[in-house]
């Protein structure tokens, strides 16, 4: 069984949301934030690359204009229909071979064709089988389906109806890749036990649309968006049972001696030379302007939606469910992200993690529960090195940790208007769980930023049921304002609040009890 080294930590094992809260060490050059700190501005590399992405749209709205193409007529598509008895990898490969330049479709039957190379796709091709009656199965190849532009992008590739395999050894691979492409339709895709991650999106790829795309048992991850992946959209899509992540979305560093398709080599450099966390630069290409609406993500072994530095996600109206881990993170240099009108409900249970999982999370020293799960739980929703999300009107309940946790260095951001229910699930000896925890956990990288979560608005909610708190706010957090929010049935207090000062907190709820801790 192929091993790879530190790919795990990269691909789920990095829930820091469990992290001892405390006050934090600053870095050189990094403006400490006292608790009546007077004006939110500072510098932070975060807002850097705010900056530099904002900087560049004005040129990806103009290379998007430039790529205007002329939609071809019904007659002028070539149709290409193979009959049941001469389904084999030869016929399919010489009618994809022999369309037009400009493309065509390629009409698949109903049955099942084994293949032991890559399927290359070009642009214009669109490939049409029999929904839920046409099964391709790749066997021991990295990929199945390969879309890959060179001097220029390939474009307008479709793949509809089709069922796919991926077997073979576990190592780094994927079902689908593509990198360096543009307008891709993938509609009724369903992907199998794929050895590795289910659809692969890298460098370059823009506009693509997943229409009620799943992915079952991936050996890794459902779908990966790896740096240059903008404007793609999965709607109505399904991971399940994915042995990390259903979606990952992520920046993940590429040494310029490095090939862009060399993912092992870059994940060994992210796990193991430069560490998980580090630091991110401003002009760090990453995914920007994705979209998952109406989509599905449980059960799966760690996360159902995981982002390590993401500009502009919408996440909207998604079931995020029964997950061992957190619900969704938005992590690590993430902004401007929306988490709107979900239902995030049993997630972070952390019962699947083996005990070298849970050590490179520094949490196996906290002790198992009797069912054999981590005493430190994990909440729906987390927050760490995050600015400017929003996350609104969804329903967030019965969490084993928390409903919302900012875990460290959270900016500007806005929970509102959402029920935040019955969470607290996994309170044990060691620890309990909130409705809202605003934290300052202590960093895991010697650059990561771990400044107090300050400037952020938790308002409008309800937060019901046997929380230890509805929301709590640890010592150094600042300008968070708490309002107007409806608490019941908290086990202490309504709002416990360890800052003394720096904070607004007030109108959440008629009989409000709110608790100053003085620090020893």
């Amino acid at each position: 069984m192929f091993i790879l080294r530190g790919v795990m930590e990269k691909m789920g094992l990095r829930s820091k949301s469990e992290q001892p809260d405390s006050t934090p060490d600053f870095p050189p050059n990094t403006l400490k934030l006292e608790p009546a700190a007077p004006s939110p501005q500072f510098e932070w590399a975060l807002f850097e690359r705010m900056r530099f992405a904002a900087q560049i749209e004005t040129q990806w709205q103009q290379e998007r204009r430039n790529s205007f193409f002329m939609p071809q007529t019904a007659s002028e598509v070539a149709m290409r229909i193979i009959p049941p008895s001469d389904f084999t990898t030869n016929r399919l490969v010489t009618e994809i071979k022999t369309l037009p330049e400009n493309g065509g479709e390629v009409h698949l039957p109903a049955g099942r064709l084994e293949l032991t190379e890559t399927l290359k796709l070009r642009s214009g091709v669109r490939l049409v089988g029999v929904l839920g009656h046409t099964e391709l199965v790749f066997k021991n190849v990295d990929y199945g389906f390969r879309i890959q532009g060179d001097s220029a992008a390939v474009s307008r590739v479709r793949v509809e109806n089709v069922k796919i395999r991926h077997e073979g050894t576990h190592q780094f691979g994927a079902a689908i890749l593509a990198t360096k492409a543009t307008e891709l339709l993938f509609s009724n895709v369903e992907i199998l036990s794929p050895r590795a991650v289910g659809f692969l999106f890298s460098d370059g790829v823009h506009r693509a649309q997943l229409e009620r795309c799943a992915v079952y048992d991936a050996g890794l991850v459902g779908f990966m968006m790896v740096r240059d992946v903008r404007n793609t959209v999965l709607h109505a899509c399904i991971a399940e049972r994915c042995q990390q992540s259903g979606v990952f979305l992520t920046d993940l560093k590429l040494p310029p001696n490095m090939e862009p398709l060399d993912f092992i080599a870059q994940i060994h450099h992210t796990a193991e030379i430069i560490g998980n966390f580090g630091p991110f630069l401003p002009d760090d290409p990453s995914p920007y302007r994705n979209t998952i609406i109406d989509c599905s993500f449980r059960r799966n072994r760690k996360m159902g939606i995981t982002t390590d530095g993401v500009g502009y996600l919408r996440v909207v109206n998604c079931i995020i469910a029964e997950n061992d881990c957190e619900g969704i993170t938005i992590d690590n240099g993430s902004w401007n992200c929306q988490i709107q009108n979900c239902h995030i409900y049993n997630n972070g249970w952390r019962g699947l993690q083996q005990d070298v999982e849970l050590n490179q999370d520094f949490v196996v020293k906290m002790g198992l529960m009797k069912d054999g799960s981590s005493k430190a739980k994990l909440p729906g929703i987390s927050l760490d090195n995050a600015a400017y999300t929003r996350i609104e009107n969804n329903c967030i309940e019965g969490n084993w940790g928390d409903g919302v946790k900012f875990v460290r260095s959270v900016y500007g951001c806005t929970v509102a208007r959402n029920i935040i229910a019955n969470n607290n699930q996994g309170v044990n000896d060691e620890f309990h769980f909130f409705g809202v925890l605003i934290g300052v956990a202590q960093r895991q990288h010697p650059d990561q930023s771990d400044f107090p979560s300050c400037y952020n608005r938790i308002v409008e909610n309800d937060i019901l049921g046997a929380h230890h708190a509805g929301v709590h706010l640890l010592p150094n957090t600042t300008g968070n304002h708490i309002q107007n929010n409806r608490i019941i049935d908290p086990v202490f207090a309504a709002v416990e609040d360890h800052t003394i000062t720096g904070n607004v907190i007030q109108n959440n709820g008629a009989d409000i009890a709110c608790e100053q801790v003085q620090e020893a």
